[in-house]
């Protein structure tokens, strides 16, 4: 994703906001690809001061985040009623059909796997599993109990006191980096992960960083900045829960937690290795919490439904392929927690080369990085139905991609880190095509509904804006701007590109509300464009 410049006003912005967070390009492959911010400009003049809203309508309370992430050293509020528990007094296994296999927390339930055929049902009893890689087979299914949880930590102790610090030669981890943090740090690459008392805590890059909330490992000492006497400390080691190509794989009931997953994977995985997706997993009243990378790293017509993501280092759900990807009554919340710079890829859930993606019913919220994000060659995509809220960049993203609808969606206070231009929209639309955004209401974001073109390049052909129509949205604007703007010199997309705002209610929009065709427009000014065709605005 490169910046676009034709425009000087800066509006909720932190001005120490780093530059590389934002010019990295939004591609997040396997492979990255770096997409610099193209050269050839236009200028506008600078737009007016920002129209202040009556006094009956609130300002949003969206705080704006800073360029680096705080070290923390106790659990946020939303984690206080799921950090983990004793098992229950009664783990009494229910009636089980014939041939299902029992599984207690002892077991070697990644053996108890490998040894069983195809189609086999496995009960988890309650209790914390701390299982290595599970490889399910075509048509197994896995049902947990209240109470199950499976951990990919182990535990740590022998820690020895140094001058407010304290080390422990632990299990050997992981030094093989992947991926792109925030800018000035390191350790996001690394994927073994430390908590205390189920607090995930911050791995700086170097050993003399290490304070309260912090720690640091050479791949065999591991040294923290918090007294282990009398707590729970661990260290994420195993890869993930589950991961394998089969076919038919249900997972049901359980909560998986502190798996080593590294940046683009997924501690439940349904692919096997890069492009050996599995097909037809059902992922189902599930939480999935504390994982390096991704929670979930879905395949073909994989289903997600009724799962609670959150807490994840890097992100949610990830997807690289897959063709009928359904996400639906799910919620992704309080993901990037490990400090990876989002243009590279860090989001609530984050899609690529997909067909037929539907995300509906999902409720995506306080990520760092988008809420929702489509990108690179996505096909047939459907987003309904969704609330979608706080995420400091954009809240719906679709770019470089095609055929999307994105309908009756609640979009509301996204997009603060983004400032300049129109990056900070609660739906954005980039170098994208034939897309349909309708019966949206999208509230106070840092900026409405926004096009953008750039050079953006897939498959050796450059993507175009094109075919776009934003139509019958209620969009609330205080401050920021609804439209399109582009940096290629190319006004095309302005007169020959299908792109059409129209039937649209606007509320606020008192200021230069508007950018077409390299302005900044009051809203009868963009009526004059034709962009406004039916649309009405008011008040409040």
């Amino acid at each position: 994703m490169g910046l676009g410049r034709n425009r000087t006003r800066h509006r909720l912005m932190v001005a120490s906001l780093a530059v590389g967070l934002l010019l990295t390009g939004c591609s997040g492959t396997d492979s990255t690809e770096t997409v610099p911010p193209d050269t050839t400009t236009s200028t506008t003049a600078a737009g007016p001061s920002t129209t202040v809203p009556p006094t009956t309508t609130a300002a949003p309370t969206t705080t704006i985040p800073p360029t680096s992430i705080p070290p923390r050293t106790l659990p946020p509020p939303e984690l206080d009623a799921t950090t983990t528990t004793a098992s229950p007094v009664d783990t009494t296994p229910p009636e089980v059909s014939e041939g299902t296999i029992v599984v207690s927390p002892d077991d070697d339930f990644a053996a108890l796997v490998a040894q069983s055929p195809e189609g086999t049902a496995f009960l988890l009893l309650p209790g914390i599993h701390r299982p290595n890689r599970a490889e399910p087979k075509n048509g197994m299914s896995f049902e947990g109990m209240e109470g199950t949880i499976l951990n990919g930590s182990v535990l740590l102790d022998d820690f020895t006191a140094g001058d407010n610090t304290w080390e422990t030669n632990g299990p050997r981890l992981n030094m093989d980096g992947h991926g792109e943090c925030i800018d000035g740090y390191e350790a996001c690459r690394l994927r073994n992960d430390l908590f205390i008392d189920d607090a995930m805590l911050w791995r700086v890059d170097e050993r003399t960083e290490v304070d309260s909330g912090k720690w640091w490992s050479n791949g065999s000492t591991i040294v923290i900045g918090d007294d282990p006497a009398g707590r729970k400390v661990e260290v994420s080691l195993t890869e993930s829960a589950f991961r394998s190509d089969a076919a038919d794989v249900t997972i049901r009931n359980m909560i998986v937690e502190k798996f080593a997953s590294m940046a683009q994977r997924g501690a439940i995985q349904s692919e096997r290795s890069l492009g050996q997706l599995g097909s037809g997993w059902l992922i189902e009243d599930v939480e999935v919490r504390l994982n390096h990378g991704a929670g979930i790293r879905a395949g073909n017509q994989t289903t997600i439904r009724n799962v609670h993501l959150h807490h994840n280092g890097q992100q949610g759900i990830t997807a690289d392929g897959g063709e009928g990807i359904l996400v639906e009554s799910t919620e992704i919340n309080h993901n990037n927690l490990r400090g990876f710079n989002w243009g590279w890829e860090a989001a609530g859930a984050k899609f690529k080369e997909t067909v037929g993606l539907v995300i509906r019913d999902v409720t995506a919220h306080h990520n760092l990085g988008p809420g929702l994000w489509t990108d690179i060659n996505c096909y047939d995509t459907t987003y309904e139905n969704n609330i979608v809220y706080s995420n400091n960049a954009p809240g719906i993203f679709h770019e470089i991609s095609f055929d999307a609808v994105i309908r009756n969606n609640e979009v509301y206070d996204n997009g603060f880190i983004m400032g300049d231009w129109l990056w900070g929209a609660g739906i954005l639309v980039a170098a994208s095509s034939d897309v349909d955004v309708y019966d949206n209401v999208v509230t106070n974001n840092a900026d409405g509904i926004t096009g953008i073109q750039q050079r953006r390049e897939s498959d050796g052909e450059l993507r175009r804006l094109e075919n776009v129509r934003v139509y019958n949205n209620t969009i609330t604007m205080w401050y920021g701007q609804s439209g399109v703007v582009q940096d290629m010199g190319d006004p095309s997309v302005f007169t020959d590109r299908n792109i059409v705002f129209e039937t649209n209610t606007y509320v606020g929009a008192g200021h230069e509300a508007f950018a077409w065709d390299g302005e900044d427009l009051t809203f009868d000014e963009w009526m004059a464009t034709g962009q406004g065709a039916g649309s009405t605005r008011s008040d409040g």
